[in-house]
């Protein structure tokens, strides 16, 4: 793979690839290009064939582009993998080394954390998270040494980086000697197909080709069987399950039937609202019952009113005004953001319990142990998980409910188990700094992290909960009842200016 070793050009020099100057070609003034106008208010043109004329001459500008998008994509692709190998053949760079100083001397667990802190360099650089980087480090790997055709066709402009994502997908578990009787096969089918086409092309054409590795594949894939959740607009969600096809695809029959089913029985929701119902209901509902009910479908309406089937778990952090309505300040959903203030008190209406924090100052929590302990106490996990709100690295969304709680300072360091020397950490944040030349500091609001190529990358804190020593005359003064609370758990907060 010596194509992809050579050195980089001197980008006070660089020019296009030889024989694809055309594609990098600015539209030549007084042009018919992007800012002509075509429409009512343009000039009258002399006849039908003229505004075609200059249609399609706009059209081969926007080819001209896809193609040179590709091109630079298949650059990316060739800039990433020479990264990956140089880090690989100068592991120190990236780890700390004891006996080895070559990728000869590495053992799987010692490369595998090479790639890992490499991931996290690029994904900070441009801004992608360290596992979306680490996903082009391995689409780099197997398009430049596995798929060098479909490598080419790409810097081409011959196909989209969608074409290459089907071809990657189905290419990932096949050995070299497989991978390229896929390719022959395959990719004069991607020149000619839209990525759609292609996609499905590509299984049947490996299907075809390595029948006997199905049943195998399919193994493995259940393996990977996991439920995956993210917050989308307008206080919305997405719940993604992946499984097996048939259990999914039998879940998505059983809501069509029932929303049919309700919809011919008068049901005034529409039939995507029915399904989507169906579904929450089956899961809420269906686990567990408070009351013993069987669990059913039912019109009641969707969000909260629908929770009654389970006790959920979830953080939201309520303006006490909005709790009793005398406001319509949004309270902040754990993980996703600000939530409409009616939701947040159906929520609240419906809690067993609370944990308050109004963030107004707080008594009776435990928010140091200072060097008397290595293990965090409960009241202080509670502290910096709701202060934090989500890991703290680069890039990293993890509700911090599901953390490791990290000493920023380490605790063999002389580093304390107190509220400012700790963060929650992923679980391969948390082991990145352990395990590689990543460093973090704190600034008060702010977590440091630095690279191991000397790139500082700050980290800002979220969560507008702070945590203050107060007494009772200020308690009463902000009209807090029963500061006894924290007694049983239940503590009062006050919303203020974010400290944060």
């Amino acid at each position: 793979m010596d194509e992809f070793r050579d050195s980089s050009p001197d980008p006070d020099n660089w020019g296009p690839p030889e024989g694809r100057e055309e594609l990098y070609q600015p539209p030549p003034i007084g042009s018919n290009n992007q800012f002509d106008v075509v429409g009512p208010d343009a000039p009258d043109r002399e006849s039908a064939d003229a505004v075609a004329s200059a249609l399609r001459g706009q059209l081969d500008g926007v080819v001209a582009d896809c193609r040179a998008i590709s091109a630079a994509e298949a650059s990316r692709m060739r800039g990433i993998y020479r990264m990956l190998q140089d880090a690989l053949a100068h592991p120190g760079v990236f780890i700390p080394m004891r006996d080895v100083a070559t990728r000869a001397g590495l053992d799987g667990e010692a490369e595998g954390w090479v790639r890992s802190s490499l991931a996290q360099e690029i994904g900070a650089a441009i801004g992608v998270t360290k596992g979306n980087a680490q996903g082009l480090l391995n689409d780099a790997e197997l398009l430049c040494e596995s798929l060098p055709g479909t490598f080419g066709a790409l810097a081409a402009g011959q196909i989209t980086r969608q074409h290459a994502d089907a071809m990657l997908r189905q290419a990932v578990s096949l050995d070299p000697e497989q991978a390229a009787a896929f390719e022959t096969e395959a990719l004069p089918k991607a020149r000619v197909q839209s990525a759609t086409q292609f996609g499905r092309a590509a299984i049947k054409i490996r299907e075809g080709l390595f029948p006997e590795t199905i049943s195998e594949r399919r193994t493995e894939a259940v393996k990977q069987r996991r439920v995956e959740c993210y917050g989308t607009h307008d206080g919305m969600g997405a719940l993604t399950l992946h499984g097996p096809i048939e259990v999914v695809q039998s879940m998505v029959n059983a809501a069509r039937r029932t929303a049919r089913a309700l919809k011919a029985a008068g049901d005034d929701r529409t039939l995507a609202q029915i399904e989507a119902d169906t579904i929450v209901d089956a899961l809420l509902k269906g686990f567990t019952t408070v009351d013993g009910s069987k669990p059913g479908v039912g019109a009641s309406g969707v969000g909260a009113d629908r929770l009654g089937g389970i006790r959920p778990t979830v953080h939201v952090t309520v303006p006490v005004m909005t709790l009793l309505g005398h406001s319509d300040e949004p309270a902040q959903l754990d993980g996703y953001g600000p939530i409409a203030p009616d939701i947040a008190r159906e929520l609240a209406a419906r809690a067993p319990s609370f944990t308050r924090l109004l963030t107004h100052p707080e008594t009776g929590a435990v928010l140091s142990v200072g060097r008397d302990s290595y293990a965090v106490p409960a009241d202080l996990k509670r502290a910096v998980r709701l202060r934090d709100e989500t890991c703290t690295g680069i890039g990293c969304d993890r509700p911090a409910t599901i953390c490791d709680l990290d000493h920023i300072e380490q605790w063999q360091h002389g580093g304390e188990t107190s509220l400012s020397n700790l963060q929650p950490g992923c679980e391969q944040h948390h082991m990145l700094r352990h395990h590689t030349m990543w460093q973090v500091h704190t600034d008060g609001d702010q977590i440091e992290w630095v690279s191991p190529l000397g790139i500082a990358y700050r980290v800002p804190r979220t969560s507008n909960v702070q945590f203050l020593e107060t007494t009772n005359e200020a308690e009463a003064e902000a009209g807090v009842e029963d500061a006894n609370a924290a007694d049983n758990d239940e503590r009062e907060a006050l919303v203020e200016e974010p400290l944060f």
